[in-house]
């Protein structure tokens, strides 16, 4: 299977941690925005193909206009989480198949380049196995 790489036009955010209210945890409106319109352009990357069902290696570059090295840039593992769930059901069938992941922090003109691909691992792949 081919890869499927696409960049998306919109400045990278990390996932916040889980606010709650003392009584019950919620979803964030801006975190829950951003996802919904990381996916509208996942939707268009994969015109019309079906997610991937095996093992994904899954790639990803954030560029912010600030250091990466600054507080105010998030980690690199939130930009990452953030950027699975947002494509969990539309490039992947779930994001427990991701069995290597890279995420790349950079200054630059906002915007997130994706890249993923099923591969094969000990002769296998999650689909076959």
């Amino acid at each position: 299977m081919s890869a499927i790489k696409f960049t998306v036009p919109m400045e990278p955010r990390p996932a916040p941690r889980v606010a709650s209210n003392g009584k019950q945890r919620y979803e964030l409106a801006w975190y829950r925005e951003y996802k919904d319109r990381l996916a509208t352009f996942a939707k268009l990357a994969m015109h019309g193909r079906a997610p991937l069902t095996g093992n994904v290696k899954f790639y990803a570059e954030c560029y912010r206009n600030r250091n990466p090295a600054s507080r105010n840039f998030g980690d690199w593992d939130n930009h990452g989480k953030a950027i699975c769930d947002a494509l969990n059901g539309i490039c992947f069938t779930d994001d427990a198949a991701i069995v290597n992941g890279q995420v790349w922090l950079f200054k630059g003109k906002p915007h997130i380049y994706i890249e993923l691909q099923e591969v094969i691992t000990n002769g296998k792949n999650s689909a076959s196995a």
